[in-house]
Protein backbone atom coordinates (compact mmCIF):
# COMPACT_ATOMS: atom_id res chain seq x y z
CA UNK A 1 0.00 0.00 0.00
CA UNK A 2 0.92 3.31 -0.86
CA UNK A 3 1.64 5.87 2.20
CA UNK A 4 1.68 9.05 2.68
CA UNK A 5 4.99 9.60 2.81
CA UNK A 6 5.45 7.83 -0.15
CA UNK A 7 3.18 9.89 -1.92
CA UNK A 8 4.85 13.19 -1.14
CA UNK A 9 8.13 11.45 -2.71
CA UNK A 10 6.47 10.92 -6.03
CA UNK A 11 4.56 14.04 -6.12
CA UNK A 12 7.75 15.60 -5.85
CA UNK A 13 9.02 13.43 -9.06
CA UNK A 14 5.88 14.47 -11.28
CA UNK A 15 5.35 17.47 -10.56
CA UNK A 16 2.08 17.71 -11.62
CA UNK A 17 -1.19 18.61 -10.00
CA UNK A 18 -2.98 16.60 -12.04
CA UNK A 19 -0.87 13.54 -11.28
CA UNK A 20 -1.31 14.66 -7.54
CA UNK A 21 -4.80 14.46 -7.75
CA UNK A 22 -4.70 11.27 -9.58
CA UNK A 23 -2.95 9.86 -6.55
CA UNK A 24 -4.85 11.06 -4.16
CA UNK A 25 -7.85 9.14 -5.67
CA UNK A 26 -5.59 6.06 -6.22
CA UNK A 27 -5.43 5.45 -2.53
CA UNK A 28 -8.96 6.44 -1.60
CA UNK A 29 -9.95 3.55 -3.70
CA UNK A 30 -7.50 1.12 -2.02
CA UNK A 31 -8.48 1.91 0.87
CA UNK A 32 -12.20 1.43 0.10
CA UNK A 33 -10.82 -2.14 -1.09
CA UNK A 34 -11.86 -2.16 -4.79
CA UNK A 35 -11.63 -5.70 -5.98
CA UNK A 36 -8.37 -5.15 -7.76
CA UNK A 37 -6.64 -2.28 -6.59
CA UNK A 38 -3.29 -2.97 -7.65
CA UNK A 39 -4.54 -2.85 -11.29
CA UNK A 40 -5.03 1.20 -10.13
CA UNK A 41 -1.42 1.28 -10.21
CA UNK A 42 -0.27 0.47 -13.32
CA UNK A 43 -1.73 3.71 -15.56
CA UNK A 44 -0.86 5.74 -12.51
CA UNK A 45 3.26 4.78 -12.75
CA UNK A 46 3.15 4.87 -16.62
CA UNK A 47 2.09 8.61 -16.33
CA UNK A 48 4.81 9.26 -13.68
CA UNK A 49 6.83 7.62 -16.01
CA UNK A 50 5.94 9.74 -18.69
CA UNK A 51 5.58 12.81 -17.14
CA UNK A 52 9.62 12.13 -15.63
CA UNK A 53 10.59 11.59 -19.14
CA UNK A 54 8.74 14.69 -20.52
CA UNK A 55 10.19 16.70 -17.24
CA UNK A 56 13.61 15.44 -18.47
CA UNK A 57 13.67 15.92 -21.71
CA UNK A 58 12.63 19.39 -21.51
CA UNK A 59 15.56 20.22 -18.74
CA UNK A 60 17.59 18.46 -21.57
CA UNK A 61 16.23 21.24 -23.99
CA UNK A 62 16.55 24.14 -21.80
CA UNK A 63 20.49 23.33 -20.77
CA UNK A 64 21.39 22.43 -24.68
CA UNK A 65 19.70 26.28 -25.19
CA UNK A 66 22.04 28.15 -22.58
CA UNK A 67 24.88 26.29 -23.75
CA UNK A 68 24.63 26.45 -27.61
CA UNK A 69 23.59 30.14 -26.98
CA UNK A 70 25.77 31.14 -23.94
CA UNK A 71 22.57 32.44 -22.08
CA UNK A 72 23.77 31.90 -18.32
CA UNK A 73 27.02 33.18 -19.29
CA UNK A 74 25.89 36.48 -20.63
CA UNK A 75 23.86 36.95 -17.35
CA UNK A 76 20.41 35.91 -19.22
CA UNK A 77 17.69 33.01 -18.77
CA UNK A 78 16.16 31.41 -21.71
CA UNK A 79 12.21 32.90 -20.63
CA UNK A 80 14.28 36.21 -20.73
CA UNK A 81 15.36 35.87 -23.87
CA UNK A 82 11.72 34.23 -25.17
CA UNK A 83 10.28 37.59 -23.70
CA UNK A 84 12.86 39.83 -25.57
CA UNK A 85 12.23 38.29 -28.85
CA UNK A 86 8.43 38.55 -28.38
CA UNK A 87 8.84 42.86 -27.14
CA UNK A 88 11.43 42.86 -30.18
CA UNK A 89 8.99 41.45 -33.12
CA UNK A 90 6.30 43.52 -31.48
CA UNK A 91 7.67 46.75 -32.31
CA UNK A 92 9.81 45.53 -35.69
CA UNK A 93 6.17 43.81 -37.24
CA UNK A 94 5.11 47.57 -38.13
CA UNK A 95 7.12 46.97 -41.37
CA UNK A 96 4.91 43.49 -42.22
CA UNK A 97 2.20 46.10 -42.48
CA UNK A 98 4.29 49.25 -44.16
CA UNK A 99 6.46 47.71 -46.40
CA UNK A 100 3.81 45.84 -48.81
CA UNK A 101 1.79 49.06 -48.87
CA UNK A 102 4.83 50.86 -50.50
CA UNK A 103 6.56 48.34 -52.56
CA UNK A 104 3.13 48.10 -53.78
CA UNK A 105 3.03 51.46 -55.21
CA UNK A 106 5.98 50.22 -57.29
CA UNK A 107 3.68 47.37 -58.90
CA UNK A 108 4.61 44.40 -56.20
CA UNK A 109 1.41 42.82 -55.38
CA UNK A 110 0.91 43.04 -51.30
CA UNK A 111 0.23 39.94 -50.75
CA UNK A 112 3.57 38.50 -52.01
CA UNK A 113 5.51 41.35 -50.47
CA UNK A 114 4.24 40.20 -46.96
CA UNK A 115 5.76 36.48 -47.62
CA UNK A 116 8.65 37.91 -49.19
CA UNK A 117 9.22 40.82 -45.97
CA UNK A 118 8.76 37.64 -43.25
CA UNK A 119 10.82 35.55 -44.93
CA UNK A 120 13.40 37.37 -46.09
CA UNK A 121 13.61 38.86 -42.66
CA UNK A 122 12.95 35.07 -40.46
CA UNK A 123 15.82 33.80 -42.79
CA UNK A 124 18.39 37.26 -41.61
CA UNK A 125 17.45 36.38 -38.16
CA UNK A 126 18.01 32.64 -37.70
CA UNK A 127 21.49 33.58 -39.39
CA UNK A 128 22.43 36.14 -36.81
CA UNK A 129 21.21 34.41 -34.04
CA UNK A 130 21.83 30.62 -34.83
CA UNK A 131 25.79 31.76 -36.03
CA UNK A 132 26.59 35.17 -34.55
CA UNK A 133 24.79 34.40 -31.34
CA UNK A 134 23.63 38.27 -31.21
CA UNK A 135 19.84 39.18 -30.23
CA UNK A 136 19.14 41.47 -33.41
CA UNK A 137 16.39 41.62 -35.59
CA UNK A 138 16.88 42.52 -38.84
CA UNK A 139 13.77 43.27 -41.38
CA UNK A 140 13.31 45.58 -44.65
CA UNK A 141 14.76 49.18 -44.21
CA UNK A 142 11.91 52.02 -44.27
CA UNK A 143 14.33 54.44 -45.65
CA UNK A 144 15.60 51.98 -48.45
CA UNK A 145 11.80 50.81 -48.95
CA UNK A 146 10.98 54.51 -49.68
CA UNK A 147 14.17 54.88 -51.75
CA UNK A 148 13.70 51.71 -54.42
CA UNK A 149 10.32 53.60 -54.85
CA UNK A 150 10.36 56.99 -55.12
CA UNK A 151 13.67 58.02 -55.87
CA UNK A 152 13.59 54.62 -58.68
CA UNK A 153 11.10 53.54 -59.75
CA UNK A 154 8.10 56.23 -59.34
CA UNK A 155 10.85 58.92 -60.20
CA UNK A 156 11.49 57.22 -63.72
CA UNK A 157 15.04 56.42 -63.06
CA UNK A 158 14.42 52.30 -63.77
CA UNK A 159 12.02 49.78 -63.66
CA UNK A 160 11.18 47.71 -60.93
CA UNK A 161 13.31 44.69 -62.60
CA UNK A 162 16.37 47.29 -62.90
CA UNK A 163 15.76 48.12 -58.83
CA UNK A 164 15.33 44.64 -57.86
CA UNK A 165 18.15 42.94 -59.64
CA UNK A 166 20.46 46.17 -57.77
CA UNK A 167 19.46 45.03 -54.79
CA UNK A 168 20.34 41.33 -55.75
CA UNK A 169 23.64 42.56 -56.84
CA UNK A 170 24.02 45.06 -53.74
CA UNK A 171 23.06 42.12 -51.31
CA UNK A 172 25.61 39.78 -53.25
CA UNK A 173 28.42 42.45 -53.00
CA UNK A 174 27.97 43.65 -49.40
CA UNK A 175 28.58 39.66 -48.38
CA UNK A 176 31.52 39.61 -50.24
CA UNK A 177 32.81 43.16 -48.56
CA UNK A 178 32.17 41.45 -45.01
CA UNK A 179 33.63 38.38 -44.97
CA UNK A 180 36.61 40.78 -47.21
CA UNK A 181 37.13 43.36 -44.52
CA UNK A 182 36.11 45.80 -47.32
CA UNK A 183 32.71 46.74 -45.11
CA UNK A 184 35.60 47.97 -42.55
CA UNK A 185 37.47 50.13 -44.71
CA UNK A 186 34.11 51.94 -45.96
CA UNK A 187 33.71 52.59 -42.24
CA UNK A 188 37.23 54.42 -41.42
CA UNK A 189 37.01 56.51 -44.56
CA UNK A 190 33.58 58.23 -44.57
CA UNK A 191 33.26 60.73 -41.88
CA UNK A 192 31.01 60.37 -38.93
CA UNK A 193 29.56 63.47 -39.89
CA UNK A 194 28.33 61.95 -42.77
CA UNK A 195 27.37 58.87 -41.43
CA UNK A 196 25.14 60.86 -39.27
CA UNK A 197 24.02 62.71 -41.71
CA UNK A 198 22.80 59.96 -43.59
CA UNK A 199 20.50 58.62 -41.30
CA UNK A 200 19.26 61.99 -40.68
CA UNK A 201 18.20 62.51 -44.12
CA UNK A 202 16.86 59.38 -44.92
CA UNK A 203 14.36 59.58 -41.56
CA UNK A 204 13.15 62.98 -42.81
CA UNK A 205 12.69 61.34 -46.34
CA UNK A 206 10.24 58.40 -45.02
CA UNK A 207 8.78 60.69 -42.73
CA UNK A 208 7.87 63.15 -46.19
CA UNK A 209 7.04 59.75 -47.98
CA UNK A 210 4.40 59.45 -45.23
CA UNK A 211 2.97 62.75 -44.75
CA UNK A 212 2.45 62.47 -48.83
CA UNK A 213 0.85 59.41 -48.82
CA UNK A 214 -2.01 60.54 -46.94
CA UNK A 215 -2.20 63.97 -48.38
CA UNK A 216 -0.82 66.60 -45.32
CA UNK A 217 2.01 67.69 -48.23
CA UNK A 218 0.81 68.22 -51.75
CA UNK A 219 2.37 69.48 -54.88
CA UNK A 220 2.18 73.51 -55.54
CA UNK A 221 3.05 74.77 -59.18
CA UNK A 222 4.05 77.99 -57.35
CA UNK A 223 5.72 77.06 -54.27
CA UNK A 224 6.63 73.40 -55.63
CA UNK A 225 5.04 71.99 -52.19
CA UNK A 226 1.93 72.61 -50.40
CA UNK A 227 -0.30 71.77 -47.55
CA UNK A 228 -2.83 70.00 -47.92
CA UNK A 229 -6.69 69.69 -47.52
CA UNK A 230 -7.07 69.47 -43.69
CA UNK A 231 -11.25 68.73 -44.07
CA UNK A 232 -10.44 65.24 -45.25
CA UNK A 233 -11.40 62.48 -43.12
CA UNK A 234 -8.03 60.31 -44.26
CA UNK A 235 -6.16 63.07 -43.43
CA UNK A 236 -7.64 63.96 -40.27
CA UNK A 237 -7.34 59.75 -39.51
CA UNK A 238 -3.43 60.23 -39.99
CA UNK A 239 -2.93 63.01 -37.68
CA UNK A 240 -4.71 61.28 -34.88
CA UNK A 241 -2.81 58.37 -35.53
CA UNK A 242 0.82 60.30 -34.79
CA UNK A 243 -1.29 61.64 -31.91
CA UNK A 244 -2.20 57.97 -30.88
CA UNK A 245 0.99 56.05 -31.32
CA UNK A 246 3.23 58.91 -30.52
CA UNK A 247 1.42 58.50 -26.79
CA UNK A 248 2.03 55.08 -26.79
CA UNK A 249 5.45 55.11 -27.29
CA UNK A 250 5.92 57.84 -24.93
CA UNK A 251 4.58 55.25 -22.50
CA UNK A 252 6.33 52.43 -23.01
CA UNK A 253 3.87 50.27 -24.13
CA UNK A 254 4.81 46.77 -25.21
CA UNK A 255 4.03 46.90 -29.09
CA UNK A 256 2.68 50.49 -28.95
CA UNK A 257 3.03 50.61 -32.69
CA UNK A 258 1.27 47.70 -33.70
CA UNK A 259 -1.59 48.68 -30.95
CA UNK A 260 -1.95 52.07 -32.75
CA UNK A 261 -1.69 50.09 -36.61
CA UNK A 262 -4.15 48.09 -35.71
CA UNK A 263 -6.65 50.69 -34.02
CA UNK A 264 -6.32 53.00 -37.31
CA UNK A 265 -6.86 50.15 -39.62
CA UNK A 266 -10.07 49.51 -37.41
CA UNK A 267 -11.68 52.76 -38.09
CA UNK A 268 -10.46 52.85 -41.16
CA UNK A 269 -12.33 50.20 -42.36
CA UNK A 270 -15.51 50.99 -40.53
CA UNK A 271 -15.15 54.16 -42.41
CA UNK A 272 -14.16 53.43 -45.97
CA UNK A 273 -14.40 49.82 -46.00
CA UNK A 274 -11.95 47.70 -47.51
CA UNK A 275 -11.68 44.45 -45.25
CA UNK A 276 -10.72 41.67 -46.29
CA UNK A 277 -13.21 38.94 -47.00
CA UNK A 278 -10.67 36.16 -45.00
CA UNK A 279 -7.38 36.84 -42.69
CA UNK A 280 -5.26 33.34 -42.69
CA UNK A 281 -4.29 32.33 -46.14
CA UNK A 282 -1.19 29.38 -46.76
CA UNK A 283 1.31 31.45 -47.78
CA UNK A 284 2.21 31.91 -51.13
CA UNK A 285 3.93 33.88 -54.25
CA UNK A 286 2.04 35.55 -56.84
CA UNK A 287 5.06 36.25 -58.86
CA UNK A 288 8.50 34.12 -60.05
CA UNK A 289 12.09 35.10 -59.47
CA UNK A 290 12.18 35.44 -62.91
CA UNK A 291 9.86 38.89 -62.97
CA UNK A 292 12.05 40.81 -60.60
CA UNK A 293 15.47 39.31 -61.41
CA UNK A 294 17.41 39.87 -64.92
CA UNK A 295 21.30 39.26 -64.66
CA UNK A 296 21.24 39.61 -68.23
CA UNK A 297 21.23 43.47 -67.70
CA UNK A 298 24.58 43.11 -66.22
CA UNK A 299 25.85 42.63 -69.84
CA UNK A 300 24.36 46.19 -71.11
CA UNK A 301 26.67 49.00 -71.07
CA UNK A 302 23.48 51.01 -70.40
CA UNK A 303 21.80 49.54 -67.73
CA UNK A 304 25.06 49.08 -65.61
CA UNK A 305 25.36 52.93 -66.01
CA UNK A 306 21.55 53.10 -64.96
CA UNK A 307 22.11 50.71 -61.78
CA UNK A 308 25.37 51.69 -60.39
CA UNK A 309 23.98 54.57 -58.69
CA UNK A 310 21.14 52.15 -57.36
CA UNK A 311 23.91 49.67 -56.38
CA UNK A 312 26.41 52.03 -54.80
CA UNK A 313 23.82 53.64 -52.48
CA UNK A 314 21.80 50.13 -51.20
CA UNK A 315 25.97 48.57 -50.54
CA UNK A 316 26.93 52.00 -48.63
CA UNK A 317 23.15 52.84 -47.07
CA UNK A 318 23.41 49.27 -45.88
CA UNK A 319 27.13 48.67 -44.27
CA UNK A 320 26.49 52.03 -42.58
CA UNK A 321 23.53 51.31 -41.33
CA UNK A 322 24.06 48.19 -39.96
CA UNK A 323 27.75 48.71 -38.52
CA UNK A 324 26.06 52.05 -37.00
CA UNK A 325 23.10 50.11 -35.55
CA UNK A 326 24.46 46.89 -34.93
CA UNK A 327 27.21 49.17 -32.60
CA UNK A 328 24.81 51.01 -30.81
CA UNK A 329 22.44 47.62 -29.95
CA UNK A 330 25.83 45.76 -29.28
CA UNK A 331 26.91 48.75 -26.67
CA UNK A 332 23.45 48.37 -25.11
CA UNK A 333 23.51 44.75 -24.43
CA UNK A 334 27.13 45.45 -23.03
CA UNK A 335 28.76 43.05 -25.55
CA UNK A 336 31.32 45.32 -27.50
CA UNK A 337 34.80 43.81 -26.29
CA UNK A 338 37.37 45.96 -25.35
CA UNK A 339 39.11 46.71 -28.77
CA UNK A 340 35.60 48.44 -30.11
CA UNK A 341 34.89 44.84 -31.79
CA UNK A 342 31.45 43.48 -31.60
CA UNK A 343 31.85 39.33 -31.33
CA UNK A 344 30.12 36.98 -33.86
CA UNK A 345 29.40 40.98 -35.61
CA UNK A 346 30.93 39.54 -39.12
CA UNK A 347 26.94 37.74 -39.09
CA UNK A 348 24.92 40.48 -38.51
CA UNK A 349 26.65 42.20 -42.21
CA UNK A 350 26.48 38.54 -43.92
CA UNK A 351 22.58 38.08 -42.11
CA UNK A 352 21.73 41.34 -43.68
CA UNK A 353 23.08 40.19 -47.35
CA UNK A 354 21.71 37.04 -47.08
CA UNK A 355 18.39 38.07 -46.33
CA UNK A 356 18.68 41.22 -49.32
CA UNK A 357 19.42 38.34 -51.50
CA UNK A 358 16.55 36.19 -51.01
CA UNK A 359 14.07 39.65 -50.88
CA UNK A 360 15.23 40.53 -54.25
CA UNK A 361 14.21 37.36 -55.66
CA UNK A 362 11.06 37.47 -53.39
CA UNK A 363 10.31 41.63 -54.40
CA UNK A 364 11.32 42.94 -51.32
CA UNK A 365 13.62 46.02 -50.30
CA UNK A 366 16.77 45.25 -48.65
CA UNK A 367 17.24 43.73 -45.20
CA UNK A 368 18.87 45.52 -42.50
CA UNK A 369 20.03 45.18 -38.55
CA UNK A 370 16.81 47.11 -37.26
CA UNK A 371 17.01 49.73 -34.55
CA UNK A 372 13.68 49.01 -33.18
CA UNK A 373 14.94 45.89 -31.69
CA UNK A 374 16.74 48.05 -28.79
CA UNK A 375 13.31 47.19 -26.85
CA UNK A 376 13.71 43.52 -26.67
CA UNK A 377 17.23 44.53 -25.63
CA UNK A 378 16.03 46.54 -23.07
CA UNK A 379 14.13 43.73 -21.98
CA UNK A 380 16.60 41.59 -21.23
CA UNK A 381 17.75 39.81 -24.58
CA UNK A 382 22.10 39.12 -24.79
CA UNK A 383 21.54 36.10 -26.82
CA UNK A 384 20.97 34.98 -30.52
CA UNK A 385 17.95 33.34 -29.08
CA UNK A 386 16.49 36.48 -29.23
CA UNK A 387 16.89 36.94 -32.76
CA UNK A 388 15.39 33.13 -33.41
CA UNK A 389 12.63 33.76 -31.12
CA UNK A 390 12.03 36.54 -33.38
CA UNK A 391 12.57 34.81 -36.51
CA UNK A 392 10.01 32.34 -35.72
CA UNK A 393 7.22 35.10 -34.98
CA UNK A 394 8.06 36.35 -38.56
CA UNK A 395 7.61 32.72 -39.70
CA UNK A 396 4.23 32.59 -38.17
CA UNK A 397 2.90 35.50 -39.60
CA UNK A 398 3.08 34.44 -43.12
CA UNK A 399 -0.32 32.78 -42.70
CA UNK A 400 -1.43 36.34 -42.09
CA UNK A 401 -0.78 37.93 -45.42
CA UNK A 402 -4.50 39.02 -46.85
CA UNK A 403 -5.34 40.95 -43.79
CA UNK A 404 -1.22 42.40 -43.10
CA UNK A 405 -1.61 43.18 -46.82
CA UNK A 406 -4.70 45.10 -46.74
CA UNK A 407 -3.87 47.84 -44.09
CA UNK A 408 -4.97 50.89 -45.39
CA UNK A 409 -2.28 53.93 -45.54
CA UNK A 410 -3.86 56.42 -43.06
CA UNK A 411 -2.50 53.84 -40.70
CA UNK A 412 0.81 53.09 -41.81
CA UNK A 413 1.78 56.92 -42.61
CA UNK A 414 1.77 58.13 -38.92
CA UNK A 415 4.30 54.88 -38.19
CA UNK A 416 6.79 56.56 -41.30
CA UNK A 417 6.47 60.08 -39.41
CA UNK A 418 7.29 58.96 -35.68
CA UNK A 419 10.30 56.59 -37.96
CA UNK A 420 11.53 59.64 -39.02
CA UNK A 421 11.61 61.86 -35.75
CA UNK A 422 13.68 58.68 -34.20
CA UNK A 423 16.19 58.75 -36.86
CA UNK A 424 16.41 63.00 -36.80
CA UNK A 425 17.72 61.83 -33.07
CA UNK A 426 21.56 61.43 -34.42
CA UNK A 427 21.44 64.87 -35.72
CA UNK A 428 22.48 65.84 -32.21
CA UNK A 429 26.16 64.35 -32.46
CA UNK A 430 26.56 66.38 -35.73
CA UNK A 431 29.38 68.67 -35.16
CA UNK A 432 27.50 72.11 -36.10
CA UNK A 433 30.01 74.23 -34.72
CA UNK A 434 32.58 73.26 -37.36
CA UNK A 435 31.72 74.73 -40.87
CA UNK A 436 33.93 71.72 -42.42
CA UNK A 437 31.84 68.95 -41.03
CA UNK A 438 28.43 71.23 -40.96
CA UNK A 439 27.94 72.07 -44.43
CA UNK A 440 28.64 68.61 -46.21
CA UNK A 441 26.23 67.05 -43.52
CA UNK A 442 23.63 69.55 -44.34
CA UNK A 443 24.01 69.02 -47.70
CA UNK A 444 23.56 65.68 -47.12
CA UNK A 445 20.61 65.51 -45.14
CA UNK A 446 18.50 68.59 -47.08
CA UNK A 447 19.32 67.04 -50.87
CA UNK A 448 17.51 63.44 -49.87
CA UNK A 449 13.98 64.88 -49.23
CA UNK A 450 14.34 67.86 -51.72
CA UNK A 451 15.15 65.55 -54.68
CA UNK A 452 13.37 62.47 -53.29
CA UNK A 453 17.02 60.40 -53.50
CA UNK A 454 18.95 59.12 -50.78
CA UNK A 455 21.84 58.88 -53.42
CA UNK A 456 22.02 61.91 -54.35
CA UNK A 457 22.43 63.26 -50.53
CA UNK A 458 25.08 60.97 -49.92
CA UNK A 459 27.12 62.18 -53.28
CA UNK A 460 26.94 65.87 -52.21
CA UNK A 461 27.79 65.06 -48.88
CA UNK A 462 31.01 63.32 -49.87
CA UNK A 463 31.95 65.31 -52.24
CA UNK A 464 31.64 68.06 -50.07
CA UNK A 465 33.36 66.44 -47.21
CA UNK A 466 36.24 65.80 -49.38
CA UNK A 467 36.87 69.34 -51.26
CA UNK A 468 36.83 70.82 -47.29
CA UNK A 469 39.06 67.77 -46.29
CA UNK A 470 41.96 69.63 -48.75
CA UNK A 471 41.01 73.05 -48.37
CA UNK A 472 41.14 72.85 -44.68
CA UNK A 473 44.81 71.70 -44.57
CA UNK A 474 43.46 68.60 -42.60
CA UNK A 475 44.71 66.27 -45.40
CA UNK A 476 47.47 68.02 -45.13
CA UNK A 477 48.25 67.73 -41.57
CA UNK A 478 47.51 63.87 -42.05
CA UNK A 479 50.20 62.87 -44.68
CA UNK A 480 52.49 65.22 -42.50
CA UNK A 481 51.47 62.72 -39.15
CA UNK A 482 51.73 59.69 -41.46
CA UNK A 483 55.12 60.48 -42.71
CA UNK A 484 56.07 61.16 -38.99
CA UNK A 485 55.28 57.10 -38.31
CA UNK A 486 58.04 56.48 -41.06
CA UNK A 487 61.39 55.31 -39.11
CA UNK A 488 64.47 57.45 -40.66
CA UNK A 489 66.87 54.92 -42.87
CA UNK A 490 70.08 55.15 -42.78
CA UNK A 491 71.77 56.14 -45.84
CA UNK A 492 74.91 53.62 -45.74
CA UNK A 493 73.75 50.33 -46.52
CA UNK A 494 73.90 47.29 -43.96
CA UNK A 495 72.72 49.82 -40.98
CA UNK A 496 70.21 48.92 -38.35
CA UNK A 497 67.09 50.92 -38.73
CA UNK A 498 66.93 54.44 -36.38
CA UNK A 499 64.25 55.57 -34.36
CA UNK A 500 62.45 58.14 -35.31
CA UNK A 501 63.21 61.17 -32.77
CA UNK A 502 60.67 61.90 -30.66
CA UNK A 503 60.13 64.78 -27.70
CA UNK A 504 57.39 65.61 -25.14
CA UNK A 505 54.59 67.79 -26.46
CA UNK A 506 51.65 69.33 -25.46
CA UNK A 507 49.62 67.50 -22.84
CA UNK A 508 52.71 64.67 -22.21
CA UNK A 509 51.87 63.33 -25.50
CA UNK A 510 54.93 61.53 -27.00
CA UNK A 511 55.41 62.93 -30.66
CA UNK A 512 57.82 61.51 -33.22
CA UNK A 513 58.81 62.90 -36.69
CA UNK A 514 61.41 62.52 -39.31
CA UNK A 515 64.43 64.87 -38.95
CA UNK A 516 63.38 66.80 -41.69
CA UNK A 517 60.12 67.97 -40.52
CA UNK A 518 61.16 69.26 -36.93
CA UNK A 519 61.24 72.74 -36.58
CA UNK A 520 63.90 74.75 -34.32
CA UNK A 521 61.59 74.50 -31.22
CA UNK A 522 61.48 70.53 -31.39
CA UNK A 523 65.60 70.03 -32.37
CA UNK A 524 66.35 71.93 -29.09
CA UNK A 525 63.87 69.79 -27.11
CA UNK A 526 65.26 66.36 -28.66
CA UNK A 527 69.42 67.86 -27.80
CA UNK A 528 67.98 68.63 -24.47
CA UNK A 529 66.61 64.57 -23.94
CA UNK A 530 69.51 63.41 -25.85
Amino acid sequence: KIRIRDLRIVQSTARSEHLSHYLRQSIVAQQLSFPHPKLLLWPLLFSINHSASNQRFGVMSLLFLDKFFKITERGSTVSTEVRAGVASFLTISYVILVNPQLLSLAGVPASSCVVATCLSSALGCFLCGVVGNLPFGLAPGMGLSAYLVYGLVLGGVMSVKHALTSVFISGILQSVFAVTRISHFFMLIVPLSIKLSIVVGMGILVSMIGMVSVGLVVANDKTLVGLGDLSDERLQLAMLGVVLIGSLVYHNVKGGILVGITTLTLISWYMEGGAPSHFLEWPRLETHASDYIDLSLLTSVDSLRTMLPAISSFIFIGIFDVSGVMFGLSALADLVEQDGSVPGGIWGFLGSGFGTVAASFMGCSPIIVTVECAAGIKEGGRTGLTACVIGLLFLLSLFLAPLLGSVPPPATAPVLILVGSMMMSESKNIPWDDVSEALPSFLCVVMMPLTYSITNGIVFGLATALVFYVTTGKFFAALKAWIARIDDRDIEAGTPLKRTPSFVGEGGTVVRRPSFLLNEMEREKIERKE
